[in-house]
């Protein structure tokens, strides 16, 4: 197990990775496979974002990117599956998710598919 300390070096890491792609990279990448095994850990767990074969530029005035629909089920973003259109913002809902849970659910392909599933199933919880 994991203690808070490094959990917390590893997010950190991994947000500020996504902060210099997004922000201060010219032009700005969208990673469009942000997951836990793209994250590679160094000593003292300091983390790199990793697997830039899914990444698209993007210039610094647009807001989105039109693309084919591409990365891990269970990480993509459900405006994303649904529009074709990644945006930064796609990134850092990625981030956010826990596989474990969409995984254990049948047939879902994303985290609002694997709640609703859950919700009708009495699980919520």
């Amino acid at each position: 197990m994991l203690k808070w300390e490094s959990r917390l070096r590893i997010a950190q890491g991994s947000a500020r990775g996504l902060a210099y792609l997004h922000k201060d990279c010219k032009p700005n990448i969208i990673h469009r496979d942000v997951k836990s095994s793209n994250i590679l850990l160094k000593e003292n767990f300091e983390a790199h974002l990793a697997d830039f074969g899914l990444a698209r530029l993007i210039q610094p005035y647009d807001t989105h990117v039109t693309t084919d629909l591409l990365g891990t089920l269970g990480y993509i973003p459900p405006e994303y599956s649904q529009s074709l259109i990644a945006t930064p913002k796609g990134d850092v809902y990625s981030f956010g998710v826990v596989h474990r849970y969409v995984s254990k659910v049948k047939g879902s392909r994303d985290l609002v598919s694997c709640v609703l599933q859950m919700k009708s199933e009495k699980k919520e919880e």
